[in-house]
C-alpha cells in the first residue's frame, strides 16, 4: 500500500467548525463510478484557485514517484511563490449539481513535491460545497509520494447536491516562500468505503446452502441482513433490497459475530456465483466489502490432484509427437467463439441454471481428442481458456463492449448475457474434463485468459486504467474458478502474465500495465472480496525475442523492481509471492510457466544450438529453483505468423501451405526429449561452451546432476517380423466386437469387418480382422500428414500378467502406394502405469505382416495396462487409406 498517514475529517455547517467521526486510518485504491477528474484527455473542468499560477495535465513530473497514480497523466498545480503554509487550491463546479447518494465515498490521490528533510509535513484539504453547506477534510500527506485519500460523505445531508469540489495543499511547517508543485489524479466517488466496520470471513457454498460469516465491530446490538449482488452490480445504499437472512447479533467487547445462510439455489440458478453484502438493517451502510463464495463443500469430483513425473511440458500441436517426446504438461487454447451454437443442430447440449446451451460438436470433438490422448499418457493438461472476436450473435455477447481490436478479447462480464455465457461455457469445460471416469480426458488447469497485463493485445478491453481493468479480469476469473470447483475441488485456475514486470510492453497506460501493479491490484482485490486459492502462469521469454541467449539479458536484476522477469531472475519472482500478504493458507501461491520459447534465428545449425543452449539453461534454473510446477515450452513447430520466429522443436516445411507444417526436427529435439532422463547431463553439455561456463553449478543456484532424472524413458523393445504367429492369452479375434480396442492418436475410426480393399482383402485369421480408417482431414500438413502415427488403443479394466505368455504378437496389412513414401512403420507401446516399452518395425502393405515382441526381460510385465499400436509411413503427404490388424494377443 501506499503510504499514507492518519487522517481527520472536519464538517463546517454554515461557516462552524464542528468535530466529524474520524474515518479509517488508510484508505485503498478504489475503482470509480463517478469520475471527477482522471486527467486524461485536459483538466476535466478543474479550475485555478488560491495562490496557484496554472493547471495542466501531464505525463510526468519532477517529484518522486514522478509518473500518474494510474493511466497516462495527471493533473499538476503551479504555484505562486506564497509562504509554503499557504494553501493553493483547484476546484470544480458543477452544473446541475453532482448527486452521489448511490456513489457517497469520495476517493483521489494526491502528491506534492518534498521540500527537505526539516519539512516532511503536508496536508491536502477537500472541501464539498453545496450551496451555503460545505463538508471539510484535512488529512496528512507524504511528499514525493501518492497518497491515496478518501471521504465518507454517506452520512452528509447535503451528497445530493454538490456544487462544487476544491482541494488544497500545503506545507505544515514551511512558511518561507514556495513553489512546489502539486499533482492529483483519479479523483471520483464510488459505491463504496475505504475501510469497513466489520469483515467477512468466510463464505461457504455446500450442495444447498450459502453462509457468510465474520464478524462486525459495534457498541450495540444490531440486525444484519445478507443481500445477494449480481456478480456484474454495485450495491446501492438508497435501493431497498430483499434481504436473504437477518440476524441479530450482541457484540462482546465491541465485536459482534454473525453467520447468515441462504440457500444456494434460486429455483434452478446457482447463487454460488454471486457475490453478498452484510449490511446494517438500519443504516443499510455495509458492514464489510461485497465477498464472493470462498469455499466450496459438495464439489461432484474430489480426486487427488495427478503427479507429474517432472516439470517438462508443451504448447502441443501433435499429439503423436507430444508422447514421443515424454512430457508430463501440456497447454491447449479453448476458444470460446467457437465453443457454442445457437441452436441444436451438430451441438451438445449442456442445462445450467434451468437454460440449455448448445456447444459444437465438431470443436469439442477436437478438443476431446487432444485432451484424452493426452492426459491418457499422464499429461496433466491446462487448457487456456481465451475468446477471439469473431462473428456470432453469442459471441458478440461474449467479447468486452469496450474492446479495441487487440489479437484476443476480454471476456464481457459487464452484464447477465456475457456473465451466463462465460459461466456457460466454463461449467461445460470443467464438467466434461474434471469427471472421475475420464470419459472424455482430463484437464485439470485452468488459465484465464493471456498474458492479461498487455491486455491491448492479449486481453483487449480498451482503455482501462489499472483498477478498472482489475475489476473486470477479477470477475471473469472468480467465475472461473467457481465454475471449475463447482466440478472439481481440487482444480487450479491461473492468471496469465508476460515477461514485463516493472515495465510494460506498451506506452500507454491505460492499455498495457505493468505485471507486477497488476498482480498486486489483483491480490489486493481477491483478498477484500473473498481469498481463493488463485495461482500464476507466467511467460518469462527473453528480454529481446528474437535473441535466445537469455544469461546475456541486461534489463533483468535480483530486484523485486526489474524490468523484467525470466529465467535469469525467476528467484524475483518466487521470492515476491512469498510475503505475508501473499499467501494463501499459509502457502505460496503456484506458479506455472505456460508459454515461452526461443528463437533459432536463421535454422542454421550453430544457431539451433544457441536455441537449444536456451532452453536448457532455463529448464535447469526452472527445476532447481523450486515452486515451479511446470515449464511448458512454446512452440511445438515454428510458425510462419510469428513475425519471423522461430522457437519450435520442429522447423517448418515451407512448401506447405499450411504455416506450421513440421519438416524436421531442430538441434534441440532431442535435448528436449532427454533433459528430463538420465541421460540429460550428457545432451546438455554442449551448451556449456555456448554459455561461456564450464559448470552448471556457476549459472544454476542447487544444480545437482544426481537429481536431473525425473522421468525413466521407454525401454527399447524388439519388434521382429516373424514368420507365423500363435497368440494363446488374452487374445483379440474380433470375430464378435472390437475387445476394447479404439482409435487414438490421428485415426479416424475403426470397425470390424469380412472384407477390405488392399490385398489381401480378407482377414489373417477367421472371418473379421479390425480395420482402421485414417481418410482423416485433421492429419493434415499441420500434423504432418501420413507421417503422423494412426492408433488404437486397448486400456484393461484390470492389469495382465503376462509373465508365463511374454511375446506379444499381432498381424498387421494397409494399403500401399502412399504418395513420396519409401518405408511404412509400426510402432508398439505397452504400458505398466508410467512405465513403457516400445518396439518399432517398418511393414510391407498389402500382405499380412506378422510381429512379436519379447517382454522376458521387462520387469513389469505382471502388470500391463495398456497397450498401443502405431501406424506411419515416412511422407508428409496427406494420405487417405486404411490399415487392418488382426489376431492380437501374447504367446509363450
Amino acid at each position: 500500500m501506499k503510504s499514507v498517514k492518519r487522517w481527520m475529517i472536519w464538517m463546517t455547517c454554515l461557516a462552524v467548525l464542528i468535530p466529524f467521526i474520524p474515518g479509517p486510518k488508510t484508505a485503498e485504491a478504489a475503482v470509480l463510478q463517478t469520475d471527477v477528474g482522471s486527467f486524461e484527455s485536459g483538466t476535466d473542468g478543474w479550475q485555478w484557485g488560491s495562490n496557484v499560477t496554472g493547471l495542466s495535465n501531464v505525463t510526468s513530473s519532477l517529484n518522486g514517484p514522478q509518473t500518474p497514480y494510474g493511466g497516462n497523466r495527471m493533473g499538476e498545480l503551479t504555484t505562486s511563490s506564497a509562504a509554503g503554509t499557504a494553501w493553493r487550491s483547484t476546484y470544480k463546479n458543477f452544473s446541475p449539481a453532482l448527486n452521489v447518494s448511490a456513489t457517497p465515498y469520495f476517493h483521489g490521490a494526491f502528491n506534492t513535491y518534498g521540500i527537505n528533510q526539516s519539512h516532511t509535513q503536508f496536508e491536502v484539504r477537500i472541501t464539498f460545497t453545496s450551496g451555503t453547506q460545505t463538508l471539510v477534510s484535512t488529512q496528512a500527506i507524504s511528499g514525493d509520494s501518492w497518497n491515496e485519500l478518501s471521504v465518507d460523505l454517506s452520512d452528509w445531508a447535503y451528497r445530493t447536491s454538490i456544487s462544487k469540489i476544491e482541494v488544497a495543499f500545503r506545507s505544515v511547517t514551511y512558511s518561507s516562500a514556495w513553489t512546489g508543485k502539486h499533482q492529483l489524479d483519479n479523483i471520483g466517488f464510488s459505491a463504496y468505503p475505504a475501510a469497513y466496520p466489520g469483515s467477512i470471513s468466510s463464505v461457504s457454498a455446500s450442495s444447498t446452502q450459502i453462509t457468510a460469516a465474520g464478524t462486525y465491530n459495534t457498541a450495540t446490538s444490531v440486525q444484519l441482513d445478507l443481500i445477494e449482488l449480481q456478480t456484474y452490480e454495485q450495491y446501492n445504499i438508497n435501493t431497498t433490497y430483499t434481504a436473504d437472512a437477518t440476524q441479530t447479533v450482541t457484540p462482546s467487547g465491541g465485536v459482534a459475530s454473525f453467520s447468515l445462510s441462504t440457500a444456494r439455489y434460486a429455483s434452478s440458478r446457482d447463487k454460488a456465483y454471486s457475490k453478498f453484502v452484510v449490511i446494517n438493517h438500519t443504516t443499510k451502510k455495509l458492514v464489510a466489502s461485497p465477498t464472493y463464495v470462498t469455499q466450496q463443500t459438495a464439489s461432484v469430483n474430489t480426486f487427488a490432484f495427478p503427479t507429474a513425473s517432472s516439470i517438462k511440458g508443451l504448447q502441443v500441436q501433435t499429439v503423436d509427437d507430444a508422447q514421443k517426446l515424454g512430457i508430463s504438461h501440456a497447454a491447449l487454447n479453448v476458444s470460446y467463439n467457437e465453443l457454442f451454437l445457437d441452436n441444436a443442430t451438430g451441438a451438445i447440449p449442456f442445462v445450467m441454471d434451468g437454460t440449455t446451451y448448445y456447444f459444437k460438436q465438431s470443436y469439442i470433438n477436437g478438443l476431446d481428442h487432444d485432451i484424452k490422448t493426452l492426459s491418457d499418457d499422464d499429461v496433466i493438461v491446462s487448457l487456456i481458456l481465451i475468446m477471439y472476436n469473431a462473428a456470432g450473435t453469442i459471441n458478440s455477447k461474449l467479447v468486452y463492449p469496450d474492446y479495441a481490436g487487440g489479437t484476443v478479447a476480454a471476456i464481457n462480464t459487464t452484464n447477465a448475457d456475457g456473465v451466463r455465457y462465460w459461466k456457460a461455457g466454463t461449467e461445460f469445460l470443467a464438467s466434461r474434463y474434471t469427471r472421475s471416469d475420464e470419459l472424455y480426458g482430463r484437464a485439470v488447469n485452468y488459465i484465464v485468459g493471456n498474458e492479461v497485463n498487455s491486455q491491448a493485445y492479449w486481453y483487449d478491453m480498451g482503455n482501462k486504467q489499472l483498477q478498472d481493468f482489475v475489476e473486470q479480469y477479477a470477475r471473469a476469473y472468480r467465475i472461473a474458478e467457481t465454475a471449475v470447483k463447482k466440478y472439481y475441488s481440487n482444480a487450479r485456475t491461473y492468471i496469465s502474465l508476460d515477461h514485463f514486470w516493472n515495465g510494460s510492453v506498451g506506452s500507454d497506460a491505460l492499455r498495457t500495465y505493468k505485471g507486477k501493479g497488476i498482480m498486486d491490484e489483483f491480490n489486493k482485490r481477491i483478498t477484500a472480496e473473498g481469498n481463493i486459492p488463485w495461482n500464476i502462469a507466467y511467460h518469462p521469454y527473453p528480454e529481446d525475442l528474437f535473441d535466445p541467449t537469455i544469461w546475456n539479458d541486461t534489463s533483468v536484476t535480483n530486484s523485486s523492481d526489474s524490468v523484467r522477469i525470466n529465467f535469469k531472475n525467476l528467484q524475483v519472482l518466487t521470492n515476491y509471492i512469498g510475503a505475508a500478504n501473499y499467501l494463501y493458507g499459509g502457502n505460496k501461491r503456484r506458479i506455472i510457466l505456460s508459454e515461452q520459447g526461443f528463437h533459432s534465428l536463421s535454422n542454421s545449425l550453430a544457431d539451433q544450438k544457441t536455441q537449444a543452449a536456451a532452453y536448457a539453461y532455463s529448464y535447469y534454473k526452472a527445476k532447481f529453483l523450486g515452486g515451479i510446477d511446470s515449464f511448458i515450452l512454446h512452440r511445438h513447430v515454428d510458425h510462419g505468423g510469428e513475425g519471423g520466429l522461430n522457437l519450435g522443436l520442429w522447423a517448418r516445411d515451407t512448401a506447405k501451405s499450411v504455416l506450421y507444417a513440421p519438416k524436421d526436427q531442430k538441434y534441440i529435439y532431442n535435448v528436449f526429449q532427454k533433459i528430463d532422463t538420465s541421460d540429460s547431463a550428457a545432451v546438455t553439455d554442449f551448451a556449456k561452451a555456448i554459455i561461456g561456463i564450464s559448470d552448471w553449478a556457476s549459472v544454476i543456484p542447487g544444480y545437482n546432476a544426481s537429481l536431473l532424472a525425473d522421468r525413466t524413458p521407454p525401454a527399447v523393445g524388439t519388434l521382429s517380423s516373424v514368420g507365423s504367429i500363435t497368440p494363446t492369452a488374452n487374445v483379440s479375434t474380433f470375430e464378435t466386437s472390437a475387445d476394447g480396442w479404439a482409435i487414438s492418436e490421428y485415426s479416424q475410426s475403426a470397425a470390424t469387418v469380412s472384407s477390405f480393399a488392399n490385398s489381401p482383402g480378407t482377414p489373417f485369421s477367421g472371418s473379421k480382422a479390425f480395420e482402421i480408417n485414417i481418410n482423416n482431414a485433421t492429419t493434415g500438413d499441420g500434423e504432418g500428414g501420413a507421417r503422423a502415427e494412426k492408433g488404437i488403443t486397448k486400456v484393461f479394466s484390470s492389469p495382465i500378467n503376462v509373465t508365463s505368455t511374454p511375446k506379444f504378437q499381432f498381424a498387421l496389412d494397409s494399403y500401399g502406394a502412399c504418395p513420396g513414401a519409401t518405408q511404412y512403420n509400426v510402432t508398439v507401446r505397452i504400458y505398466s502405469g508410467g512405465n513403457i516399452i516400445e518396439g518399432k518395425a517398418t511393414m510391407t502393405p498389402d500382405t499380412w505382416n506378422k510381429y512379436s515382441m519379447d517382454l522376458s526381460g521387462w520387469a513389469y510385465k505382471g502388470s500391463i495396462d495398456k497397450i498401443k499400436i502405431w501406424y506411419s509411413a515416412n511422407s508428409t503427404s496427406i494420405w487417405n487409406a486404411y490399415y487392418q490388424v488382426d489376431q492380437i494377443g501374447f504367446s509363450s
